[in-house]
């Protein structure tokens, strides 16, 4: 899980300037995190979220996970390395490099609407800037 504490840090320090749809969506949620590594091999990370924070990262993820993102290594680095880590992310989605799921209705009427350019923004500012 190497420097997955590092951006758990990075994420709980700034939650609190987050736009308030992404706290009310991940408030109390079970997420898991898949990355398809270019050997073909995943990587699983789980996190259990309180009050919008990462609670707890659990490897191997959960078999109840409200949320799934799952992803290649190749769209982390395309989108880690770009001038526009938002657009690309929306074009890696659209490629279906990247996708994010919900257990539920409810959920997945989240999903729809949380992914506004202010949730990115957030994101981008957490994890590339």
């Amino acid at each position: 899980m190497e420097g997955t504490q590092e951006n758990i840090n990075s994420y709980n320090s700034k939650i609190d300037n987050a736009p308030d749809i992404l706290k009310r969506l991940v408030g109390n949620e079970k997420i898991n995190i898949d990355v398809i590594r270019n050997d073909g091999s995943v990587f699983r990370v789980g996190f259990v979220m309180e009050n919008a924070r990462i609670n707890q990262a659990v490897e191997g993820g959960f078999s109840d996970a409200s949320i799934i993102l799952t992803t290649t290594e190749n769209a982390v680095n395309t989108i880690r390395s770009s001038d526009n880590p938002i657009d690309t992310f929306q074009k890696q989605e659209d490629l279906g490099q990247v996708r994010i799921e919900g257990d539920n209705l409810l959920t997945k009427a989240k999903l729809s609407v949380v992914f506004s350019s202010s949730v990115l923004q957030f994101f981008s500012n957490v994890f590339y800037g």
